[in-house]
């Protein structure tokens, strides 16, 4: 009798095999009852997919804005015969440490996400000077009046600028 039974049960499980697939867990969820746990991990990343690339980019161009500002709370405008390399090093390097964090927080620590974010740094490093031309007033409320107008006398609006270099929008 017991063999009978164990074979039985035996070849239960190999049909459930057959049905769908071995060794995969099942989740419940409240609007679908009971489902396997691999394709509801799919589908949920099939619905916030498209947000995530923009979002990782959004927070690299912030992360660069914010780090600038806590460069120039801490330390002031720089000097004059400020070395210009380090000054965008350091603020670089504050960037990505902060992209690096959130991206943890945000669950975004895939290829795409971290190279979104270097992309975003790298616009924002490259095109600020834009936004400072566009609303002066309220970059001085953030930074300074004397930040602002330095950042207006030394670039031109509409630009793309990298030490020294500028290319022309539009």
């Amino acid at each position: 009798m017991a063999v009978a039974r164990g074979h039985s049960d035996f070849q239960d499980r190999l049909k459930r095999i057959e049905k769908r697939g071995a060794g995969r867990a099942q989740v419940f969820n409240a609007a679908d009852g009971l489902k396997p746990e691999t394709e509801h991990r799919v589908s949920r990343r099939k619905t916030t997919g498209f947000l995530t690339v923009p979002f990782a980019l959004i927070l690299g161009a912030l992360s660069l804005i914010v780090a600038r500002l806590a460069i120039f709370r801490y330390g002031g405008l720089p000097e004059e015969f400020a070395q210009p390399d380090y000054e965008m090093a350091a603020q670089v390097g504050l960037a990505v440490g902060m992209v690096l964090l959130l991206a943890i927080v945000f669950n975004l620590m895939r290829k795409r996400h971290l190279l979104a974010s270097v992309i975003g740094i790298a616009l924002a490093m490259t095109a600020m000077h834009n936004l400072v031309h566009m609303a002066p007033g309220e970059w001085a409320k953030v930074f300074s009046p004397q930040w602002v107008s330095e950042i207006r006398e030394t670039t031109e609006p509409n630009t793309l600028e990298f030490r020294g270099a500028r290319f022309k929008l539009g």
